[in-house]
């Protein structure tokens, strides 16, 4: 029965996007996106060990998602995933307290109010191509 579904399923067109088993409309246009940028404190000093997560966010990709971890530098950039659109929310978090520094509340930032800048272009069909969002974010101490 289920092989009967899939298959008028994808006689109307649909298919299987990812693992995460989200549908979506054959031919639907997608881009890659990666998310960098930097996080530091009020004085604009590097925090490192902050993660960010996704939230959200729907995407197809089977390499891990929009997460990532500070470095020293504060900087941080996430896996490349594969999407219909950048919309939700990314939050950066102090896991580790006054380790880095000291104890920083957590601040979520909308995706699509950041930057993004196109890095590499599409097949022309669609593939819209490739995308990196700007997050530097500045954490306020608790």
């Amino acid at each position: 029965m289920r092989r009967l579904i899939y298959l008028l399923l994808g006689a109307l067109g649909f298919t299987a996007c990812s693992d995460n088993s989200m549908m979506c409309e054959y031919g639907t246009p997608t881009a890659q996106f990666t998310v960098k940028g930097r996080v530091t404190d009020a004085d604009g000093k590097p925090i490192k060990g902050i993660v960010i997560s996704s939230k959200e966010v729907n995407y197809f990709s089977e390499n891990g998602g929009l997460e990532a971890v500070t470095g020293e530098d504060g900087h941080f950039a996430t896996q490349r995933v594969k999407a219909i659109g950048i919309h939700g929310k990314l939050l950066f978090t102090d896991i580790d307290g006054a380790e880095n520094g000291g104890e920083f509340e957590t601040q979520t930032v909308e995706l699509h109010t950041l930057p993004e800048t196109k890095v590499a272009e599409g097949d022309g069909g669609w593939d819209m191509g490739e995308y990196e969002v700007t997050a530097n974010v500045k954490l306020k101490a608790k």
